[in-house]
C-alpha cells in the first residue's frame, strides 16, 4: 500500500499512522510466514523476508538491482472468460523494466486434475543469442530427477503461390530453401536435446519439430502435454532498461495455461 492510497485521505494523521503501522506489521508477519515456508522447503538457502512501504513497482524494480537480483517470481492475475490473461500492472512493469529473469505464476486451471505435470518443463528453441541463453539457465537448476523436457522448434509456414509462367522457375529453389531450413532448424533441435541429456539424463529429453504460427503452436503443446513451466529467452533492449519482448514471448506469457519463465539476456 502506498501514501496515495484513497484510503488515507479520509483518515486523520493519527489515524493513517496507525494503519500504516498495524498494515506494515500484518505484512511482515505475512512475509516471514512465507519465509520460513521457503526455508523448509529449501533447507539449504537463505530465506528472508521484509516489507517496505511505499510504490510496488518502484520498489521492487530498486531491489531488483540493488540485490542484484536473478530471478524475480511474480503473480498473475486471470479474466476467466476472456481471451488473454492480463498479468496486472505490477507484474508487467517488473516483466519490461526488471533487469533480471522473470516467472509469471499461475495457477493451472487447465490442468486440474493431472498429476505431475508441474514437471514438465516446455522450452520452446531457436538459433537465437536469447535462445541459446535460455536452455543456458535451464542447464544451470538443480532440477528433480523426474522432471521431464521437451524442446520445442517451430518453423513458421510458407505458402507457396505460384501461376503459370517464369514464377514457376524459382518452385524448385524455394523447396530447397525449405528443406535447408528444416534441416538447420532440427539439427540445432539435436544439438540442444544432446546438451540437456547430458545434464538430466536421455530418458528425461523429448524434442519435438512442428510447422505453424510459433505462439499458437507453444501455447496448445503447452496445454496438451501438459506443461508445468514454460522457459522462453528474450532479451534486454540495448543499452536502455526497457526489456524487448517479441510477439511471441508477449502472447505466450499471457495466455500460457501455466507459469511462464522469461530468461533475460543483457546485450
Amino acid at each position: 500500500m502506498e501514501r496515495r492510497d484513497p484510503v488515507f485521505a479520509v483518515l486523520s494523521p493519527g489515524e493513517a499512522a496507525s494503519f500504516h503501522n498495524k498494515a506494515l506489521e500484518a505484512s511482515r508477519k505475512f512475509t516471514a510466514e512465507v519465509a520460513a515456508r521457503l526455508q523448509e522447503a529449501f533447507p539449504d538457502c537463505d530465506a528472508i523476508g521484509d516489507s517496505v512501504f511505499g510504490g510496488s513497482k518502484e520498489i521492487l524494480l530498486e531491489q531488483i538491482d540493488r540485490w542484484p537480483a536473478d530471478l524475480v517470481v511474480l503473480g498473475s492475475h486471470g479474466r476467466h472468460g476472456l481471451p488473454r490473461m492480463f498479468l496486472g500492472s505490477v507484474s508487467q512493469t517488473v516483466l519490461l523494466y526488471g533487469r533480471c529473469s522473470t516467472h509469471i505464476a499461475r495457477y493451472q486451471h487447465a490442468h486440474e486434475g493431472v498429476p505431475e505435470f508441474d514437471k514438465n518443463i516446455l522450452i520452446p528453441v531457436d538459433d537465437t543469442t536469447h535462445s541459446r541463453d535460455a536452455l543456458e539457465w535451464v542447464l544451470q537448476m538443480p532440477w528433480h530427477k523426474e522432471t521431464k523436457f521437451t524442446l520445442l522448434s517451430v518453423l513458421t509456414p510458407v505458402v507457396e503461390k505460384y501461376s503459370d509462367g517464369i514464377d514457376a522457375l524459382y518452385r524448385r529453389k524455394f523447396s530447397g530453401s525449405r528443406l535447408e531450413a528444416r534441416q538447420a532448424a532440427q539439427e540445432f533441435l539435436e544439438e540442444c536435446a544432446s546438451r540437456l541429456k547430458a545434464k538430466v539424463g536421455g530418458d528425461n529429453v523429448a524434442i519435438e519439430m512442428r510447422e505453424g504460427d510459433p505462439a499458437e503452436v507453444i501455447l496448445l503443446l503447452a496445454k496438451a502435454w501438459p506443461s508445468g513451466l514454460i522457459v522462453l529467452g528474450s532479451r534486454l533492449h540495448g543499452h536502455v532498461s526497457r526489456f524487448f519482448m517479441g510477439s511471441v514471448s508477449q502472447e505466450v506469457v499471457l495466455q500460457a495455461p501455466c507459469p511462464v519463465e522469461v530468461v533475460k539476456s543483457r546485450l
